[in-house]
């Protein structure tokens, strides 16, 4: 899996989108990341927006959690997180990161999270689109 700094752009999905996107959890082994505690209130509602993710960008194949030595679990999926301004997004795997490896995110991304409605809703797609996701809501109806 890619890393990114926390809060870094994140051109994952293409350079064109990276001034948008902004990378939370994106951890890999051997580079440092915040370690502490979150809130189980912000953990839960983290837990519910990745079970069912709307994504405007898809990409086949699973991610493994490199910091695991056996059994690392796995995940295929990205939450976008909208704050209103700008879009944070992290790896499905962020629940584990939190879980297992003691991963605390950077706070503007806790209180997005907290604030964020499911991504299932119109809430969030206008929510989505407020915080400069209008272009790549462009580009998805082309493909």
């Amino acid at each position: 899996m890619a890393y990114y700094l926390d809060l870094a752009e994140c051109d994952y999905f293409g350079v064109e989108h990276a001034s948008q996107l902004f990378a939370v959890g994106w951890l890999s082994h051997g580079k440092q990341f915040r370690m502490g505690s979150v809130a189980k209130g912000c953990f839960d509602k983290l837990k519910n927006l990745l079970k069912d993710p709307w994504q405007p960008f898809v990409f086949s194949g699973v991610h493994h959690c490199e910091l695991c030595q056996y059994d690392s679990p796995s995940g295929h999926a990205n939450l976008f997180v909208p704050d209103g301004s700008r879009i944070f997004v992290c790896p499905e795997l962020i629940v584990h990161y939190i879980a297992a490896h003691h991963y605390q995110p950077p706070e503007a991304f806790v209180d997005a999270v907290e604030q964020c409605p499911d991504t299932r809703t119109m809430e969030y797609k206008k929510r989505f689109l407020q915080s400069g996701g209008r272009y790549r809501e462009a580009v998805r109806r082309r493909l």
